[in-house]
């Protein structure tokens, strides 16, 4: 079988497909763009318009099915908007009161709303998988929306009906940066960078994987063997010293 790298690299997308390793030998071609590729496909961004966007979504959409949602339903939804609102605020105070276009951003400040740090993101994005909840709202919007003749928001921006709207929700956008919030802090750093340059300032929280050990370590630890088949790996040794995680491998 043959794959591209996301569908291999990414567990998800390997659950997806029910592709297991166990017992089988994994040969990766063009193997010199391989911890690119990983460091790549766990690094991700969201914009202070974004989560703006995405609350204003969440909200709606709370406000007019609360009573049609169970229990545990409506706790999580409330557990996001408690989160969103967490980043929203430190963005905020970052393009507000920071003088710095750009720096590290503190990861501990991140997610110091009231009452986040006693949520279980990992639950948290279990039940955004499975409830798929972005595409629920995404569907919400678009629906109020034609009823009262506006076009929503491309990627956070106020669509005029010129542009068609974007394939990916923003709340998946949503998603895939909170993912990274669980990641091990050794492994990667958060970053901020702020725009005046639109006519809406803005401000970018990135996050980027500097490790790519952990992320490949499940599949060394599934497959038979692992052959890497590149152009430039040199030196080999620190190669697979950061991703295998041990030197001379």
């Amino acid at each position: 079988m043959t794959l591209p790298y996301p569908l291999l690299l990414q567990k998800s997308a390997r659950n997806a497909l029910q592709l297991s390793l166990k017992g089988h030998i994994v040969i990766i071609d063009e193997a010199h763009n391989l911890m690119d590729t990983i460091a790549s496909l766990n690094s991700a961004s969201i914009s202070l318009v974004q989560l703006q966007t995405a609350r204003e979504q969440v909200t709606q959409y709370l406000q007019k099915f609360k009573n049609r949602l169970r229990g545990k339903n409506r706790i999580y939804v409330a557990q996001l908007l408690r989160v969103l609102d967490s980043l929203t605020g430190y963005l905020t105070t970052i393009l507000r009161n920071e003088k710095k276009d750009e720096d590290k951003a503190e990861i501990n400040r991140l997610l110091a709303g009231k009452g986040v740090d006693q949520i279980n993101l990992y639950r948290l994005m279990k039940y955004l998988q499975d409830s798929k909840l972005a595409r629920k709202l995404d569907g919400y919007t678009l629906h109020i929306s034609e009823a009262s003749g506006s076009m929503p928001a491309v990627n956070g921006i106020a669509n005029n009906g010129t542009k068609k709207l974007s394939a990916l929700p923003v709340l998946i956008q949503v998603q895939s940066f909170l993912q990274t919030l669980t990641f091990p802090a050794e492994e990667g750093q958060f970053f901020y960078s702020k725009s005046t340059e639109s006519e809406r300032s803005d401000c970018v929280l990135r996050y980027l994987l500097l490790d790519p050990t952990q992320q490949f370590r499940e599949i060394v630890q599934e497959a038979r063997s692992i052959v890497l088949a590149g152009g430039t790996m040199s030196p080999v040794r620190h190669t697979t010293t950061l991703l295998y995680g041990v030197s001379g491998y």
